[in-house]
């Protein structure tokens, strides 16, 4: 029986970087470990940075597979599984994915749903940006808590709440799970190995806050057969998949004060409503990362292989205005 870990998280919240992290755990233990991950948008840059570290990747781009590309999946699947015999695959799916979705791809598939076991659901939860992404339209960040079994709390190191109030604010929305609540630079191995069990180093939302925000948990795991686990949005009707738009540019060189322009457009919703932006740059004459959260940039290195190019992933992305802003770049340049 192949084992899967689903990675989820809403878009940018830091999930290829914590499936880089589990991977090399798996390594460890000796897994022989896949990674899968659906990128909405047509960037493609999360399996190219994880390939360029020898893992065997597929990159399935371009949707998400709540709309077309269910079949695309599960073809992906089934070639790793024949191909690469893995112990340990490791999905990744969009930002934008909901669970139930994936449960009927290995359902409907004799190969998949007699040979892979979903072992483990961990979901990547951005502390800087719960309420824009409970915002969003289409209740991706709630269904995407409520399957998980460990919520993987990120950007820890930036912080400055209260992470027993951020644990308290996302019960509701999932009760069992654990949280692990420790900066991505301190975990162990005997952390990643909770993750497989259902137990974590981190806090609930019941408990009093100790002196580092954190506490030992060793909750029942809930194991995901692909049969009988249903969730709907609490009003007796299915989730709706609204329209995301992506928008694809090649980028033009980029300095600090056309990144804090690009920012202060964000800020402004003069691109409309901007979730993510992600993709490879020219960053003072130097080949870089350009991550993009709602309206926080940072930049990053190193890049991966192959062409400049940026995806803005949102609502009502307005394309023109877009266009007018890269012309004057080019203009400035």
């Amino acid at each position: 029986m192949i084992r899967m870990t689903l990675i989820s998280g809403f878009l940018g919240a830091g999930k290829t970087t914590f499936a880089n992290l589990l991977m090399d755990y798996y390594i460890r233990t000796g897994e022989k470990t896949a990674y899968v991950v659906n990128e909405f948008g047509e960037a493609g840059v999360d399996s190219a940075l994880l390939a360029q570290k020898g893992f065997q990747t597929v990159d399935i781009v371009g949707g998400c597979i709540c709309c077309t590309l269910q079949g695309k999946i599960g073809t992906a699947l089934r070639e790793i599984v024949d191909e690469f015999a893995p112990t340990r695959i490791v999905f990744e799916p969009s930002g934008i994915f909901i669970f139930e979705k994936f449960q009927d791809v290995l359902r409907g598939d004799p190969v998949l749903d007699g040979n892979c076991q979903i072992d483990s659901v961990i979901t990547v939860v951005d502390s800087n940006h719960v309420t824009d992404a409970m915002l969003v339209p289409g209740n991706f960040f709630s269904n995407q808590v409520a399957h998980a079994d460990v919520l993987v709390l990120s950007k820890l190191e930036s912080y400055d709440g209260d992470v027993g109030r951020l644990a308290r604010r996302l019960a509701p929305l999932n009760e069992r799970a654990d949280i692990l609540a420790k900066p991505w630079g301190e975990l162990s191995d005997k952390d990643f190995a909770t993750l497989d069990i259902g137990g974590s180093v981190g806090v609930s939302a019941d408990d009093e806050d100790d002196d580092d925000g954190r506490h030992d948990h060793n909750h029942h795991h809930h194991h995901h057969h692909g049969h009988g686990h249903h969730h709907d949005d609490g009003h007796g009707h299915s989730h709706i998949h609204p329209d995301v738009d992506t928008v694809t540019v090649e980028p033009r060189s980029f300095d600090e004060k056309s990144i804090s322009g690009l920012e202060g457009m964000l800020r402004d919703g003069a691109f409309g409503d901007v979730y993510r932006i992600k993709g490879k740059v020219i960053y003072r004459g130097e080949p870089k990362m350009l991550q993009g959260v709602f309206d926080t940039l940072r930049i990053e290195s190193p890049p991966p292989d192959g062409p400049c190019r940026l995806v803005f992933i949102g609502k009502d992305i307005k394309e023109k205005n877009i266009a007018k802003f890269w012309g004057e770049l080019k203009n400035a340049g």
